[in-house]
Formats: C-alpha cells, sequence, structure tokens
C-alpha cells in the first residue's frame, strides 16, 4: 500500500533544505525548532527513509532525502499550479454605469453595496441622468450599462414594467372648464408621452406650464402648486379620481457590446437580479 505524502511536510522538508538547517527553516514558517524537527520525523515515517544525517550541528540530506526532494519541489510546483488556477481571478477595471433618478432612488445604493462586496477591484463611474441621456450615451460608447425606461423601437432587454399614477398637489381640485397644468420632463421622455397619450385619449385639455431636466425640479413644483404630473405608482400621494389611467412603463437594461466583459457581466448580472426580485418594491 502507497503512503501520501503531506504537502505541508513537503513544503517544510523544502525550506529546510534552501534555508540550510532546521532553525532557519523554523524561524522563516514561523515554527519552533522542535515543531520543524517533529514534523520531519513524520515524514521520514510516511517515506520509509531516512531524511537526514547529522555533521556535527548540522543536518545533511542522506541519499533518499536528495531524491526526495527533487520530487518534492516537482510536487509543490504542481499543488500551487493547480491552487493558483483553481482560485477566482480578482476583477479588475472600471464600469461607467448610467441609472435614471427613479432607480437611483430606489434600487442603486442595493446594487452599488453588493457588487462593491464581491468585486472590490472594480471602480464604478456612476451617473445619473434622464433615460434618453443614458441610451445616447450608450450609443455613443460613453457609457458600458445603464437602466434606463425603454420606449418603442429602443434595443434594451427589458427587465419588466412599472404602473404610473398621478401625482398632483396636496390641494387640488380638478378644474372644470380650464385645461389640465402639466409639469413635465422636457422631451424626449416616456413619462411625458404616457402622461399626454392618456389625456388625448380622454379627450381632455392640457397645457404645459413647467418643465424640468430633473425628478427633484420636477416635484418641486408639483408641491409649489404649479401642476400635476406622473410618477411610479406609490411614491408620493395616492392616485386621484377624475384623472385617466396611465399605461406602464418599462424598465430595461442597455449595455455596450465594447465594453470589457467580465466586470460588466458581474454589475448587470446583480442589476437584473435586484430589479426582477424587487420589481414590486420599485412602485
Amino acid at each position: 500500500m502507497l503512503n501520501n505524502l503531506d504537502i505541508d511536510l513537503l513544503r517544510t522538508f523544502v525550506a529546510i533544505a534552501d534555508l540550510g538547517g532546521f532553525a532557519k527553516a523554523g524561524r522563516h514558517l514561523h515554527k519552533t525548532q522542535s515543531a520543524i524537527s517533529l514534523q520531519m520525523k513524520r515524514l521520514e515515517g510516511q517515506s520509509g527513509s531516512k531524511l537526514f544525517r547529522k555533521a556535527g550541528r548540522r543536518q545533511l540530506l542522506t541519499e533518499p532525502g536528495e531524491l526526495l526532494l527533487n520530487y518534492a519541489r516537482r510536487i509543490l510546483s504542481l499543488n500551487d499550479e493547480a491552487a493558483a488556477a483553481l482560485k477566482p481571478i480578482p476583477l479588475q477595471g472600471q464600469i461607467r454605469f448610467g441609472v435614471t433618478q427613479d432607480f437611483a432612488d430606489r434600487g442603486l445604493a442595493a446594487v452599488l453595496a453588493r457588487f462593491a462586496d464581491r468585486h472590490p477591484g472594480v471602480r464604478l463611474d456612476v451617473r445619473v441622468n434622464p433615460s434618453c441621456e443614458l441610451k445616447q450615451q450608450i450609443a455613443k460608447g460613453k457609457l458600458d450599462l445603464a437602466v434606463a425606461f425603454q420606449e418603442r423601437g429602443d434595443r434594451g432587454d427589458s427587465l419588466g414594467k412599472l404602473q404610473l399614477s398621478w401625482i398632483v398637489p396636496e390641494a387640488f381640485i380638478e378644474p372644470d372648464d380650464q385645461p389640465l397644468k402639466l409639469v413635465l420632463f422636457e422631451p424626449p421622455c416616456v413619462f411625458r408621452d404616457r402622461v399626454i397619450n392618456a389625456l388625448e385619449k380622454a379627450s381632455m385639455s392640457w397645457r404645459i406650464v413647467y418643465t424640468s431636466p430633473s425628478l427633484p425640479g420636477l416635484l418641486a413644483a408639483v408641491d409649489a402648486g404649479l401642476g400635476i404630473t406622473a410618477r411610479l405608482s406609490n411614491r408620493h400621494r395616492a392616485p386621484v379620481a377624475g384623472l385617466p389611467k396611465l399605461q406602464p412603463v418599462e424598465l430595461a437594461v442597455y449595455r455596450n457590446p465594447q465594453a470589457t466583459p467580465a466586470p460588466l457581466d458581474a454589475l448587470e448580472g446583480i442589476t437584473r437580479a435586484h430589479i426582477q426580485n424587487n420589481l414590486e418594491e420599485l412602485v
């Protein structure tokens, strides 16, 4: 029956040969000289050969010891090579990640925390912009990955549909003989299209009184009583009776095909999983 040679014992054995003695090997491996001696006795038992001979105060290799040293180096080399090949290579690089304000408020923190925990070597450059700008930046190669709202004809990969609801001032009263005052994003905007299409379909008159490129600016105008708008459901206030139902919007992921695939795959996977597992919480 063949004996198995312990890797740790072989590593100590090679250290003794390379450093020139038990004491030096012990200091290098942070072990006592008696622990080193005990390991070598165990290795001699496993190999069935005497590996050292005394020459004064020195310990020299015997002929079987010289033979084992050659094999030990090869065994350790193969062991270390296999361990390195099986160990995942930490991801490196930089990702330019764009998200809409809605997703920045609702899910971005969780995605960033999970990604940074798993891949600390990757630098993230995050930009929060309207969907139309994010998609343009993807097309121009200025972003690597984006989460944006999808419009007809876009080539994003759908992550799910989200319902919209009307957002109105606290003292809102639907006017009987006046157009509805609208507070909207600048075009192009899928939310803007949903609002106008719903009002046109319901034959309701309207006029735009305020536009803004930012969500905080939009909501500030509503709070100030300038007009009404529409955002994702359950975000601010309950739907208002008398206003038409709004069609849902579709959230999608957009990817730059020229970007470095490994880090991008990791971020996209975490982003997809978070959105699809928490779709109901995003509204």
